[in-house]
């Protein structure tokens, strides 16, 4: 389905002020700018349209990170988005982070790397809530069914992603890296921290965010019901030991899901 261009800011006229500001986030200067410029029509990016819910200036975006800026963008008719290399970043580039991204994606995991650059992140869009928000916006009767549901695919693409041997790396605070669609399915995001070469401890770090520490799991157990901290740990330590399907499976028994 082609998407409204009434919005779209096209490529070439992303050198003016203000988009400029975000090409080269937090000091634009020319040369950054019109080499973002260049990788963006090499990628096949007609334009980008600023909207989303946060915002820098007058602009609004779809994320921000210490790494980059997510845009939404048009290629091909079609809205993606993009991510845009801070030029104060301590990453020299974003090509180790979309050589994960494309791993994840092997592993049938994360919006399906597009495209990129030195500079630019071209993905798949999606339009969902990050965790925390999502979890508040459920009223009603179905409200346990649809938590249950969404906890159990994440934690299934956990394991996933371990038996692949990629390593995400920041699901320890997952409520920057998930985001779940209107359909309740959720989104792995973010790959820049990750790994294929350390211990992966996906499936460990989620269950841990989600049902063992911060804000966030006291919500969703009072959602779900109590749970055995105790042989959550039992399982979790299972799980780390090699045992893992023993431990994803008993995890699952014990929250009913």
């Amino acid at each position: 389905m082609a998407e409204d261009k009434s919005s779209l800011v096209p490529v070439e006229d992303l050198v003016k002020k203000p988009y400029r500001e975000i090409l080269a986030y937090p000091k634009p200067s020319d040369e950054p700018v019109e080499s973002r410029i260049r990788q963006l029509k090499s990628l096949g990016i007609e334009g980008l349209k600023f909207e989303g819910p946060l915002r820098i200036g007058k602009l609004s975006l779809l994320g921000k990170g210490v790494v980059g800026l997510v845009v939404a963008g048009i290629a091909d008719g079609v809205r993606v988005a993009v991510k845009i290399r801070r030029v104060d970043s301590r990453r020299r580039s974003m090509i180790h982070e979309a050589a994960m991204m494309k791993a994840a994606n092997k592993a049938g995991i994360g919006p399906e790397c597009l495209g990129s650059s030195e500079d630019v992140l071209e993905m798949q869009f999606l339009d969902g809530q990050r965790l925390p928000l999502w979890l508040s916006s459920l009223k009603g009767r179905g409200r346990k069914a649809r938590v249950r549901a969404t906890v159990k695919a994440l934690l299934q693409q956990c394991v996933r992603l371990d038996a692949y041997g990629l390593d995400h790396g920041e699901l320890s605070r997952a409520h920057k890296n998930v985001l779940v669609s209107k359909e309740d399915h959720p989104w792995i995001l973010d790959y820049e921290s990750a790994s294929l070469t350390r211990r992966v401890n996906n499936f460990t770090s989620l269950a841990q965010y989600i049902l063992l520490s911060g804000r966030f799991s006291t919500k969703v157990i009072r959602i779900l019901g109590p749970v055995d901290r105790d042989e959550l740990v039992k399982y979790l330590r299972l799980y780390k030991s090699g045992r893992t399907n023993d431990a994803f499976e008993s995890t699952l028994k014990m929250l009913q899901l």
